[in-house]
């Protein structure tokens, strides 16, 4: 079966300063259709720039990327992102954000109002259909950004340290969400983190970057079993995951800035 996503041989060089900045050097990777794969790695090290450039918002300044085997030259259509910050308009209710998508692609917006309440109640907002961003907890706002991205529903979805901010409770109750809305809409997710526990916990596949110019480490495969639960992330076999994808990060130069972020 062909990868819904391949990732030939692509850098990325940021030009305009005192000097050029490579970002990404000559990464490659493949994803398969229906998989959940994290990408972590140290601050600085391209992870943002990669989701950019695979979402079509970004050129590389080499290589090649193609979604549904397509070369992506332009933005994708097809592609929901949700970002570190929930980026929600204050002046529009939660189901007036989560409805954007289908005013910006001039879609019928009365066609989308059951699968948006659908979407919302999914999520456990059920009730707050009406409330504005300021009225919501972080993690609430979360869960809105995260309907907003899913409401077209896309074939791919871009989530850029979507939990990051929140606090360690909220994050665990959140990734667990995911799974849980995964493993119904059978979505392929890219996810971004600097949470190694996070990555093995969520992923079937891990990638590894190392320090800018950030280049592909290793390909980590997580065969433990779904659906996930809490209490795994005290066995064995998870704490084996967690170590050997810090111990890459600590030889590459990355160990200080992916252990910051691993709390779940």
């Amino acid at each position: 079966m062909p990868p819904l996503i391949s990732v030939e041989e692509v850098s990325r060089v940021f030009t305009g300063g005192a000097r050029a900045v490579t970002a990404l050097e000559r990464v490659s990777f493949e994803i398969q259709t229906g998989n959940f794969v994290s990408i972590v790695g140290p601050s600085g090290c391209g992870k943002s720039t990669l989701l950019k450039i695979i979402s079509g918002l970004l050129p590389p300044s080499s290589g090649k990327i193609s979604v549904g085997g397509k070369r992506v030259d332009q933005p994708l259509e097809n592609v929901g992102m949700v970002f570190q910050a929930p980026v929600l308009l204050k002046w529009r209710s939660v189901l007036g954000n989560v409805l954007l998508p289908v005013e910006f692609g001039k879609l019928d917006v009365a066609g989308y109002l059951d699968k948006a309440r659908a979407l919302i109640q999914l999520v456990g907002l059920a009730g707050f259909e009406e409330m504005f961003p300021h009225e919501l907890s972080g993690g609430m706002q979360q869960r809105a950004s995260l309907c907003r991205a899913l409401v077209t529903d896309p074939q791919l979805l871009l989530m850029d340290e979507p939990f990051g901010a929140l606090d360690a409770m909220t994050r665990d109750e959140l990734d667990i969400e995911l799974l849980r809305i995964w493993e119904e809409r059978k979505k392929t997710v890219l996810f971004v983190t600097h949470s190694i526990q996070e990555a093995v916990f969520l992923s079937d596949v891990v990638f590894v970057m190392s320090a800018r110019p950030g280049r592909l480490l290793e390909t980590i495969v997580i065969n433990l079993p779904r659906p996930r639960t809490v209490e795994m992330m005290s066995a064995v076999k998870f704490g084996e995951y967690t170590l050997k994808i810090r111990s890459l990060l600590s030889t590459a130069g990355g160990g200080h800035a992916a252990a910051a972020g691993s709390t779940m």
